[in-house]
């Protein structure tokens, strides 16, 4: 099932959240969309302002992705009229043990960053022989 919004305001991440992030001010939970398929899953992540070298993306010990960004732009001090701020983002995943850690991969194209993570040989679905 998908589901729409027709508008969203951006998500600022929490106090214990930003502490994790390197330089203070303001770190907003990107939004993302997760799809899962047999071969493992894909993180879509909207990031606009990111350059491929502000981004970081780490598992820790205890299986927690998480993708820290900073954003390019700073906002004016003043601006005449504001629709949206601009912030670093912020945003952590527990992954379950059936998808493979270390391979990884990740590439960002206009602001949408892809994290794919493949599953464990073990895990994925296997077709079985019928003999007859």
């Amino acid at each position: 099932m998908t589901q729409e919004l027709e508008k969203r305001q951006k998500q600022e991440v929490g106090t214990t959240s930003a502490e994790q992030m390197e330089e203070s001010g303001k770190a907003f939970s990107p939004d993302v969309d997760i799809y899962a398929d047999e071969d493992g899953l894909v993180l879509a992540v909207d990031m606009p302002g990111v350059a491929k070298g502000d981004v970081q993306i780490r598992f820790d010990e205890a299986d927690t992705l998480s993708i820290r960004a900073k954003n390019a732009f700073r906002e004016p001090a003043e601006p005449a009229i504001r629709q949206f701020h601009a912030g670093d983002y912020y945003r952590a995943f527990s992954v379950a043990d059936e998808y493979d850690k270390e391979k990884v991969t990740a590439r960002l194209q206009d602001g949408l960053l892809e994290v794919r993570i493949p599953k464990r040989e073990e895990a994925k679905p296997r077709r079985i022989e019928i003999k007859a």
